[in-house]
């Protein structure tokens, strides 16, 4: 997935199950329930038993957006150090949101304290966040990977015994 395809996303089920899946480790269904019994509902296509008609709203709904926030707070890179130092929300007077991140200089994703930003101001605060973390996910297993293919390798030499 590239920023543009994130961009272009509209929040929905289809990115609440994208959000679930790379954010949570959920599965890769765009679940579609239907009632069995109170407050009981099951997906036709993956069998899942929920206790909501809508299990993640998290594009649409603040609450559940806001456990995007904090699992972002909690993520750490390849090497166990915090992915991110900064995450900054802000708002204009219009309610336009603008978010900003810096990657935390104990992990291999440390670029100096640089800023990132969402790539436009969303109108939608829960689908802001939404797409900040897939940007923010998206960048830092790049980055992940880099670090990995660049580091140097530690080669042991096995000193041969002389007779």
């Amino acid at each position: 997935m590239t920023k543009e395809e994130i961009r272009a996303m509209e929040a929905g089920k289809e990115l609440d199950a994208i959000i679930d899946k790379e954010i949570f480790g959920g599965d890769d269904c765009v679940h579609d329930l239907y009632w069995v019994a109170l407050d009981e509902y099951t997906c036709a296509k993956c069998h899942k038993q929920f206790c909501s008609p809508e299990p993640y709203s998290y594009s649409t709904d603040i609450s559940s957006a806001w456990q995007v926030v904090e699992k972002l707070r909690s993520m750490e890179d390849g090497e166990g150090n915090s992915l991110l130092c900064c995450l900054e929300i802000y708002s204009d007077h219009d309610l336009c949101w603008d978010i900003y991140w810096s990657y935390s200089e104990l992990g291999n994703q440390n670029d100096g304290h640089k800023k990132h930003r969402l790539p436009v101001s969303y109108d939608e605060f829960p689908e802001a966040i939404c797409k900040a973390a897939l940007i923010i996910k998206l960048e830092g297993a790049a980055k992940t990977w880099d670090f990995l293919e660049k580091r140097p390798r530690k080669i042991r030499k096995i000193k041969e015994a002389k007779p």
